[in-house]
């Protein structure tokens, strides 16, 4: 537990950040790297940001870089004028789809984002007291519009599109993308309708968590999608580098859903290219980019972990489950507003609607990750117990421990920091993953009836009778 997360930082802004925190940390990530290296910042739209990333700007011109600062902006905006710039890293003061009271730390060393190492770099860094005295010179930061070209790079990208006539409805949650999405995608394609909810910018986020990968807050733009006959829904999370679809006939499309159709976007291309997936994907992704000709890559659900596997091993595509979907053409990154573009663009090209391809996607009996409280310290046991329990099937230890049974699968996965542990089941049909889960939960008496309770709750099955 505390601020320091696997990949990335993030805590309460009263209670658990302060300026000086971010100072360190500023100073710290400079002093990586050489004098008046160029240093891209910006933040998300928190009330608490500006505090933030004006002590972190202090903390990196304390170390003698060239600061740039971009401001308030979506995530992708920040990692595209990196890019552009050619600067040597960035960070973004964002907690990207928690509350409002949250806030944190993203960064990038060169087009890197940072791995558990890194971020006990930064934790080691801020522990200690800073030196008195540094042999480089204090630098003043200076500001960027970095705006006209990033959707200048989408112009040029989504050019053969641009007389696409669709109707999309827009949620940015307001949050990053909430008045400037819309603006944007109609530069893009000009001859679309464009409508939107909650798209003032707002630091409260209307007092809920600006998180698109959970549908109970997308009724709204179900809604408006629905009633106002659009082609397509388009939701954002706080910080805009997840997306979360809507087809035209007002249903939410599920990750996999959404990995599989952009696999579809690139159609050939995908032949022989590496893919990388969320282990928590149903095999039908999987199968799916076998079928394209593609290398398929499992790799842990962790963000900067798949963003890293993306570079390292120069990807097409890669995807994960919370709605962050990763490309080639962005040097492995994600930008949430990129993936809209490219689902715009294939719609037009394809004539089909998005309810169409969605039915061409095979269905998947899968559950949503199901977490169980635990204590940290009994983690390692009860895991151990798992795999006495069902050792007479196969199972890979990669990030926690997947058990393969016949016609479905169950991931058990150890938080090491939190105080639970989270499952995952597929199977054949839904009454295959009710029998699954259900023997499941009879191998593990400590957990059985937690892990059954939630099953029930999160597949909407209350009532339900074993």
């Amino acid at each position: 537990m505390g601020i320091y997360k696997q990949c990335d930082i993030c805590g309460d802004a009263s209670t658990e950040l302060n300026a000086d925190l971010y100072r360190r940390w500023g100073l710290a990530l400079g002093l990586k790297l050489k004098p008046h290296a160029k240093f891209v910042v910006g933040g998300d739209n928190r009330s608490s940001t500006p505090e933030f990333l004006k002590a972190l700007m202090d903390g990196l011109c304390q170390a003698g870089l060239d600061v740039v600062n971009v401001g308030q902006l979506p995530t992708p905006m920040i990692y595209h004028a990196r890019h552009r710039l050619r600067a040597d890293g960035c960070a973004v003061v964002t907690a990207s789809h928690n509350p409002a009271n949250i806030n944190g730390l993203k960064w990038m060393i060169g087009n890197r984002p940072p791995m558990p190492d890194d971020v006990q770099v930064l934790k080691t860094a801020a522990e200690k007291s800073p030196p008195k005295k540094l042999k480089r010179t204090r630098t003043q930061a200076r500001q960027l519009d970095v705006s006209f070209d990033y959707v200048a790079n989408l112009q040029e990208t989504w050019v053969d599109a641009m007389g696409t006539h669709q109707h999309i409805v827009l949620d940015p949650m307001h949050g990053c993308w909430a008045g400037k999405a819309r603006r944007y995608l109609h530069a893009v394609f000009p001859q679309c309708l464009i409508s939107s909810i909650n798209d003032t910018p707002d630091p409260t986020f209307a007092d809920l968590a600006p998180n698109c990968a959970h549908t109970h807050q997308l009724h709204d733009l179900c809604d408006a999608v629905y009633r106002e006959r659009a082609h397509l829904g388009i939701a954002f999370d706080g910080d805009g580098d997840q997306i979360t679809l809507i087809d035209n006939h007002g249903v939410v499309l599920t990750a996999e859903e959404t990995a599989w159709l952009l696999m579809e976007t690139f159609g050939r291309a995908m032949r022989k290219e590496r893919f990388v997936y969320d282990q928590t994907f149903s095999d039908h992704v999987f199968q799916r980019a076998k079928q394209l000709g593609a290398e398929a890559i499992i790799e842990q659900s962790v963000h900067t972990i798949i963003h890293n596997r993306m570079i390292a091993t120069n990807a097409l595509l890669g995807v994960e489950a919370d709605g962050h979907y990763f490309y080639r053409a962005l040097e492995g990154g994600d930008d949430g507003l990129y993936t809209a573009c490219r689902i715009i663009a294939f719609l037009a090209r394809t004539d089909k609607s998005l309810a169409q391809w969605r039915s061409k996607c095979p269905a998947m009996y899968i559950t949503p990750i199901l977490n169980v409280g635990t204590s940290i310290d009994s983690q390692p046991r009860i895991m151990e117990k798992i795999r006495q329990a069902w050792s007479s099937f196969p199972q890979r230890d990669f990030d926690g421990v997947r058990i393969d049974t016949p016609g479905g699968w169950i991931l058990v996965r150890s938080s090491n920091s939190e105080p639970y542990l989270s499952f995952h089941f597929e199977s054949l049909d839904w009454s295959a993953l009710s029998h699954l889960v259900l023997r499941f939960c009879e191998s593990i008496p400590d957990l059985g009836e937690e892990l059954w309770d939630s099953y029930i709750s999160a597949m909407g099955m209350e009532g339900y009778r074993k």
